[in-house]
């Protein structure tokens, strides 16, 4: 199958998912924007911008390999949260209750991470780097690296002495 026709697929099922929610619980969601730009080795992810409708973004190379599977957990989970927000507002719990509820409504397991293997997914690769503080050693991402380089200091939640 095409990548043209899997992304039909998602747009339908979103859709699908959409009005069965607003039917449901009596809500009027604007359709959000739908993009597949999404790299690594998230499936999915809404965005609610403030000034514009809401966004959902797929992770194409995941959706290419895994197909129904991604379309029976991924745009589920990705409308749930949509769902979620509009009864509950932002202050919710991701994965909590509402967003539980709304996924056994689309008889969708309410797990929170896929199990796709997102090896060939692409994005980047973080590198890790050690540090020690009085206790123990530690591995920061080069997020972290970056800003100990910076001047942020990071301290060890066990004995609390400065990483280093």
């Amino acid at each position: 199958m095409q990548s043209d026709q899997l992304q039909s697929l998602v747009r339908k099922k979103t859709g699908e998912l959409l009005r069965t929610g607003c039917r449901h619980f009596d809500l009027g969601i604007e359709y959000p924007e739908v993009r597949f730009d999404l790299i690594g080795k998230t499936a999915g992810m809404v965005l609610f911008p403030a000034k514009s409708r809401s966004i959902i973004r797929y992770n194409l190379p995941l959706l290419t390999r895994y197909r129904e599977a991604f379309i029976e957990a991924t745009v589920p989970h990705e409308v749930s949260h949509l769902i979620a927000h509009a009864l509950h507002g932002p202050r919710i719990k991701p994965h909590g209750t509402e967003w539980k509820k709304i996924m056994k409504l689309f008889h969708a397991s309410p797990k929170r991470c896929h199990n796709f293997d997102t090896e060939q997914a692409g994005g980047k690769k973080l590198r890790y780097f050690d540090y020690r503080c009085d206790c123990r050693d530690h591995r920061l991402s080069a997020i972290r690296h970056n800003r100990l380089i910076q001047g942020t200091i990071y301290l060890c939640r066990h004995c609390g002495s400065q990483l280093r």
